[in-house]
């Protein structure tokens, strides 16, 4: 149907009916669904139902949709080919098999596993459909409430869903049965994978139309209201974050605007609300999670793993081959063909019988395509199916695996799971690691420890990290030292969250004892804590119900809490004394509130436009305070800070407007007083910013999460203006951003919320510290990555002090690096180039390009009124002034950058062997992000923004940096350099094996993959567990998700899942090592044994004048890669193990030796396929000697080709089954069954096709064949001696990889051995020292029988010194300990 777009959605209520507006709305005649919807009222006919559709077949479209897709080339391009191949063989002149397609049967094996599968899963997605279709509601329509399955609700009714009930469309929330009637509580976890419960609103006008809840569900007829809102066709529909209307009440003019706030989507569950009442507006199809859903599957991007993209060119490379092969067999064919018919002196006489009526040329063209079926397994259908089949087994074995199992405090066990198998030889390949830190590397519970209030300092405990950290610097021993410190803290929690020693004397100085002003102070560090949050406050139930006859609402609750009640004068008494659960969607939050909790001031009461403090005082009194609940300007991941905006009824400042502010150092400092004139003024103005950020830089020493708090009062009219008009505040303006709509409304709103922080000129009170402890294990799993020559870089959104303190208390970082100048620190920009000063700006081209910004805006100037025209010219000024700080800023890090890559050469001649790290601040990275290489000009541009670089209001925040907007491209600064800052950033950034990135915005961090993956081209990882990591998790080749406490975001979007940092070090050295090596073999091997069958067949052209005569039963041809040789290779890709787990974790060095080409390239391939035309040539022409060649049988007959070929496959069988035993490590009964069966049923196949003639097919007939052959000694010595043969030549190969061997191979000879081993790319004899004693046994243990099947010599000297002359070593007694001490000394 043509679609038209609709400019919004109306939805008109009049006495409980629904009229619509169908202006620019689209009549449908069609739903968005596989059937058509229920004809009904014009809601339907607009709006289509409530009905969803996850399938992709239904009863009658199955079979042909499925089987379309399964054989179409741009679906199923190896399906087609053999499609392909089954028409051929129907054609009776170019076939094989008398134009029986016989290659249909395996190919509809494959299609039907196919088909089962895809069947299995849809209908699942059918039962859930039905499930959520058929779920009943209330819904009130026609003048009563009526019981209606989901897909029955339409847009305009209003639905009723009672607690833990799940939403079924998108609603407009109405009513609530919370007795306050104002707040519903959502668990949105299956929608965003946060598990925190959101609050959603009832609108203000709606409670005044009915004050009575008991109203909103029993006199819904009165309803008379017009509401517009987004249209799901618009294009920004689908963000889910985001919602904006406008409603009319009674036919009134006046416009009320709704949001987000007062906006349930669907999928959402019903929390702590007995019941809630919704508006239907988004049914079925437009559901904002159903339109999100449809575009994510349209923008997936599938991941492929490298062995796979490189399996595809070994595909194309085959069918080279085979074209090849074909050409040759129709050239000789054709000569054959024209010397038997017109030479009747030819060797081979008159062919007359042959019947040879076609030209050579049309016999060459059919013959072409004659062995372009014979050809055929040159690409082997059977490999997708077992690659398939194998990553499947291993991945449920990953999901198995016991040692990524961990034990939660309560008990439960959480394993890994993997959710991409097609990744799993991937894991072999990384290269870079970017890991998140808090909750990745922490474990996202936050404690309390200290904080800075004015000019003090408050709290004395040291931390988990800051006890490594110190431990590492003076040399001692951390495992004792950690010790003694969890000894030293036990007890040490006095409140929930808050591990505090100074409480006594915080209160003291609240009190006056160091003065009003700083007691002053604390009390407004108390109230910014426990009033600048999204906390809601619940509590138990009384056992006794709690009277108030003043209390005129309430709020409330669930099964076993409530919401509490607003506390009156008359109830303070007895609510004073309820203990109350603080629930936050932030750990940081929660500690925070805790801790104000603890100091006396706890948040008690939120809702309705109003907050309540419970305040009490060491004396044990206790009293409530009551504020006005202005506006909350949330948190986001690129504001970095949280403000709020309240209005206390009580004391000096009543009726005034007190805003807190918390947020990120360098962000709330950009906003303090002074801000507006420079940076540098800042620190004039803020009496205690120089002492609270020399504190910060201490907490960061002990790696704290540091959160900087700001104040401010203004009155009343700063927020709302004229008290008539309105005019003159920000919350008109404040409004307006946010109900506006349009592709930048987003931004504008960001802007206005900046300019709101900015204007309220804060001055600093202090900062906050909290711990977040690491992760168990975290250390040994980072120095087991490194030592795996993996780059990790730590992605967060700390200060850079608080991420090298983390990075050296977990291994990431060396204690020493800071002091030998190994850690490259790109802090912050300093102030002087965050400002410009009196003399740069009276430069010539800085008053230039002021000029020529103000001609820019001539038009604009000569418009604007005479009083404000000043502050226009002064706005205009300081964009130009923002582009030139901003060229200040780049020039600072060129300069930088320069200096840092001098010195890598002189650090690694004075540091031989030692590595490098690397800091930078999110500040730096704008800046190398923003600035990158003209590839026409070879200049880094400066001053103008370019097209996709960030906006003014995106670089606000780069310590007050932007753009400048005016600059004609004449006049644009620029920086001509050889390389751009991020070319010369990347090269810093290679030379270092470990990069902490802090300040980072979540996109930010995703930029930072893509550039390593542009310039190296290596195997990326990515792992995190909040919703700000999904967006690097998708980015890289390879997501990992951890199960946390912040949802389940990442693990949604993730490729394989652990429940700790320390299981990714199994995950890669274990996993990924083994997978990778057997899912190589598998694709090599099955290479090799199509290949080996048709080299033969291409062999017994040269005897059958290339005619096309297949020589092998078609039938058992068929089966050849089912049961002859199938099983075994999919057995050594599942279970095999060439080196012990515990020793692949225990030497972290051998996970490079298979990374990158080594296991699987061209070359490789190549020798696979070499040795399966020379194994071809053995098994062919020595039964065809044997039997056709020599003396006939006994009774003077002779064998015939059927025979003979059969002795060839047999061969072929057998030496196909012992070239992969010559790769198995692990021999166990599971491998013995199928390796020995596998060979008996091409006997027991023989025998069946032997009984009867109905097998036969093509002119080749079985019938008494086998019984025949297997009772001649001749079969069974040419059996014997042809595969012994084949043999030698990998045994040949064994014996050349013993006694010159790879390094892998020499290890796994030592840890037979016993021998201590090290990584000989990073020598550590200190700790081979120690290992010496313990680890060397007795010179009588190479007389012990060894068991090991993987190799079959000793370790002699020749593989010792061939080792050495390689530079691998590894020691094998005391002697060679000295030996190589004595060359290392030398070197």
């Amino acid at each position: 149907e043509e679609k038209i777009m609709a400019s919004h959605r109306e939805i008109q209520l009049r006495s409980g009916e629904v009229h619509l507006d169908e202006k620019d709305i689209p009549k449908r005649k069609w739903s968005s669904c596989w059937c058509p919807w229920v004809p009904g009222p014009d809601r339907t006919r607009v709006y289509g139902t409530n009905r969803i559709v996850s399938t992709r077949y239904n009863w009658l479209t199955f079979f042909p949709v499925n089987l379309y897709e399964q054989i179409m080339p741009w679906y199923k391009p190896a399906n087609f080919y053999f499609l392909c191949i089954a028409v051929m063989q129907s054609i009776d002149r170019i076939s094989t098999t008398q134009g029986k397609p016989t290659i249909l049967m395996p190919l509809l094996f494959v299609i039907g596993v196919t088909m089962i599968k895809d069947w299995v899963e849809d209908n699942k997605r059918r039962e859930q459909d039905r499930e959520a279709n058929e779920a009943k509601y209330k819904v009130y329509r026609n003048g009563k409430w009526k019981s209606l399955q989901s897909q029955q609700i339409w847009a305009g009714d209003f639905v009723l869903i009672p607690e833990d009930g799940r939403v079924p469309c998108d609603i407009f929330v109405m009513g609530s049965g919370a007795e306050a009637g104002d707040i519903v509580f959502v668990d949105t976890k299956d929608l965003d994978g946060e598990t925190n419960l959101k609050p959603k609103t009832v609108p203000a006008f709606v409670i005044n139309e009915f004050p009575e809840t008991k109203s909103r569900q029993e006199k819904l007829e009165v309803v008379n209201m017009h509401l517009q809102c987004d249209s799901p066709e618009d294009p920004n529909f689908t963000v889910m974050d985001e919602w904006k209307g406008q409603v009319q009440i009674g036919g009134s003019d006046k416009k009320n605007y709704v949001n987000i706030d007062n906006f349930i989507l669907r999928t959402c569950v019903v929390r702590n609300t007995p019941w809630v009442i919704g508006l239907a507006i988004y049914t079925g199809e437009d559901t904002k999670i159903r339109k999100n859903n449809a575009k994510n599957q349209h923008n997936l991007k599938t991941k492929f793993s490298t062995v796979f993209m490189q399996m595809n060119y070994g595909f194309l490379a085959m069918g080279i081959l085979q074209v090849i092969c074909c050409i040759f067999a129709a050239v000789a064919s054709a000569a054959y063909h024209s010397r038997l018919q017109g030479d009747n002196n030819s060797p081979w006489g008159d062919a007359w019988y042959l019947d040879l009526q076609d030209s050579a040329t049309v016999a060459g063209l059919e013959r072409f395509f004659t062995y372009f079926i014979i050809c055929r397994d040159f690409l082997p259908i059977s490999l997708y199916v077992s690659l398939e089949m194998v990553q499947f087994c291993q991945a449920k074995f990953m999901d198995w695996d016991a040692k990524m199992a961990h034990k939660d405090e309560e008990g439960d066990w959480t394993f890994a799971a993997v959710q991409t198998s097609r990744l799993n030889e991937e894991l072999a390949q990384v290269h870079y690691i970017f890991s998140d830190k808090t909750g990745t590397l922490t474990q996202n519970r936050m404690d309390f420890k200290k904080c800075v209030v004015g000019q003090k300092q408050y709290g004395t405990k040291t931390t988990t990290a800051g006890v490594v950290h110190q431990a590492r610097l003076k040399g001692l021993d951390v495992l004792a030292e950690l010790a003694k410190f969890k000894e030293d803290c036990k007890g040490s929690k006095v409140h929930p969250f808050v591990e505090f020693d100074e409480k006594n004397r915080m209160e003291s100085d609240m009190k006056g004892a160091s003065g009003e002003k700083h007691g002053a102070l604390v009390s407004e560090y108390l109230y910014a804590l426990s009033l600048n949050n999204s906390v809601f406050p619940k509590v138990a139930k009384p056992k006794k119900k709690l009277k108030d006859k003043n209390a005129s609402s309430r709020r409330g609750g669930g099964n076993d809490t409530k919401l509490l009640d607003v506390p009156t004068h008359d109830m303070k008494d007895a609510y004073a004394k309820v203990p109350l659960q603080l629930d936050s969607s932030s750990p940081d939050e929660k500690a925070l509130v805790y801790f104000a909790q603890y100091m006396g001031f706890e948040v008690y009461f939120r809702a309705e436009g109003q907050v309540v403090l419970k305040r009490s005082d060491p004396e044990g009194k206790k009293w409530f305070e009551y504020f006005e609940d202005v506006c909350l300007i949330d948190f986001s991941s690129k504001r970095k800070r949280m403000t709020v905006i309240v209005s206390p009824s009580f004391g000096p400042d009543k009726g005034k407007l007190k805003i807190y502010c918390k947020g990120a150092d360098s962000y709330v400092k950009a906003l303090l007083r002074g801000s507006k004139v420079s940076a540098s003024e800042v620190d004039k103005v803020q009496e205690h910013v120089d002492y609270t950020f020399d504190q910060l830089k201490g907490f960061g020493g002990e790696s704290l999460r540091t959160l900087v708090i700001a104040t401010a009062t203004k009155p009343r009219e700063w927020w709302f203006g004229d008290a008539k008009t309105g005019e003159g505040g920000w919350a008109k303006k404040y409004e307006e951003a946010l109900n506006a709509k349009g592709d930048n409304a987003k931004e504008k709103l960001e802007q206005i919320e900046t300019e709101i922080e900015r204007d309220a000129e804060m001055d600093l009170i202090g900062a906050t510290a909290i711990e977040d402890k690491l992760q168990d294990g975290v250390p040994e799993t980072i120095k087991n990555l490194l030592d795996a020559q993996i780059k990790i870089w730590v992605l967060t959104g700390d200060n850079v002090a608080t991420a090298i303190n983390i990075g050296i208390s977990c291994n990431l970082l060396e204690a020493d690096m800071t002091r030998d100048g190994r850690l490259f620190v790109f802090d912050d920009f300093t102030k002087a180039q965050k400002d410009l000063s009196p003399t740069d700006m009276k430069q010539r081209e800085y008053i230039e390009a002021v000029k020529v910004m103000m001609a820019t805006n001539k038009k604009k100037l000569d418009k604007c009124h005479p009083d404000k025209l000043h502050a226009l010219k002064v706005k205009l000024e300081d964009r130009v002034k923002r582009g030139f700080i901003m060229r200040k800023k780049a020039e600072a890090l060129d300069s930088a950058l320069d200096d840092a890559l001098g010195q890598i050469d002189y650090l690694k001649a004075k540091f031989p062997g030692q590595p490098l790290g690397l800091a930078l601040h999110g500040n730096v990275w704008k800046i190398i992000n923003t600035y990158k290489k003209d590839s026409d000009t070879n200049k880094t541009s400066l001053g103008m923004r370019s097209p996709g670089s960030p906006t003014s209001a995106e670089l606000d925040d780069v310590g007050g940096g932007g753009i400048c907007c005016g600059l004609c491209a004449n006049d644009k600064p620029e920086i001509v350099s050889k390389d751009s800052i991020e070319s010369k950033f990347y090269r810093l950034a290679k030379e270092c094996k470990s990069v902490l990135g802090c300040r980072l915005e979540p996109t930010e961090k995703a930029e930072i993959v893509k550039l390593m993956q542009r310039k190296e081209q290596k195997t990326t990882l990515a792992i995190g567990d909040g919703n700000n990591d999904t967006v690097m998790i998708k980015t890289a080749e390879i997501g990992v998700g951890i199960r946390g406490v912040e949802g389940t975001s990442a693990v949604s979007a993730s490729d394989y899942v652990i429940s700790q940092f320390r299981f990714l070090s199994r995950l890669l050295l274990v996993h990924g090592r083994l997978n990778n090596r057997r899912v190589c073999l598998l694709v090599y091997y099955i290479f090799y044994k199509t290949s080996i069958v048709v080299w033969t067949v291409l062999f017994f052209g040269f005897y059958s004048a290339f005619s096309g005569q297949f020589p092998y039963l078609d039938w058992m041809y068929q089966v050849h890669n089912i049961a002859f040789t199938a099983m075994p290779i999919i057995v050594f890709a599942i279970f095999d193990k060439d080196i012990d787990d515990t020793i692949l974790e225990q030497h972290p060095f051998v996970y490079p030796w298979t990374r990158g080409p080594i296991l699987f390239g061209f070359h490789v391939l190549l020798e696979w396929v070499a040795f399966s035309f020379i194994h071809a040539v053995i098994c062919f022409f020595i039964p065809w000697y044997a039997f056709e060649v020599t003396s006939p049988e006994e009774s003077g007959q002779s064998f015939g080709f059927q025979s003979t070929m059969l002795v060839v496959y047999g061969a072929v069988v057998v030496v196909a089954n012992q070239k992969l035993a010559f790769y198995v490590a692990h021999w166990n009964w599971v491998w013995h069954l199928f390796f020995w069966g596998s060979i008996a049923m091409w006997f027991i196949c023989v025998l069946i096709f032997s009984t009867s003639t109905i097998f036969a097919i093509g002119g080749i007939d079985y019938f008494y064949v086998g019984f025949r052959i297997f009772s001649m000694v001749r079969f069974w010595m040419t059996l014997i001696l042809t595969t012994g043969i084949a043999c030698m030549l990998d045994y040949s190969r064994a014996v050349l990889v013993h006694f010159f061997p790879d390094r892998t191979r020499v290890f796994i000879e030592a840890c037979h051995y016993r021998k201590p081993v090290f990584d000989p790319d990073g020598v550590s004899l200190e700790a081979l020292k120690t290992k010496t004693k313990s680890t060397l046994e007795s010179k009588d243990v190479r007389k012990k029988q060894r068991g090991y099947t993987g190799s079959n010599f000793s370790f002699t000297p020749n593989v010792r010194e061939a080792y050495r002359r390689s530079q691998r070593s590894i020691i094998i007694d005391q002697a060679d300990i000295e030996e190589e001490q004595g060359d290392i000394k030398k070197r």
